[in-house]
């Protein structure tokens, strides 16, 4: 996803994913602790196409 424009919803939805398979408390230890480590880098993505729209929404005002 270096080049390509994150797709915000698109990971959302997958982060929404990890965080209820992680609810239900089905998955071993090891599982879980990878599922954390995604949902991380998910929230990580989010809040940076979120800043980046924010920066966006700023320069059009601007103008």
């Amino acid at each position: 996803m270096s080049d390509k424009k994150i797709n915000f919803e698109e990971t959302l939805n997958e982060l929404e994913k990890v965080v209820a398979r992680l609810e239900k408390g089905e998955c071993t230890l090891d599982e879980s602790i990878e599922l954390f480590s995604k949902g991380v880098e998910l929230t990580k993505l989010c809040n940076a196409r979120l800043e980046e729209a924010k920066l966006q929404i700023k320069q059009l005002e601007a103008e």
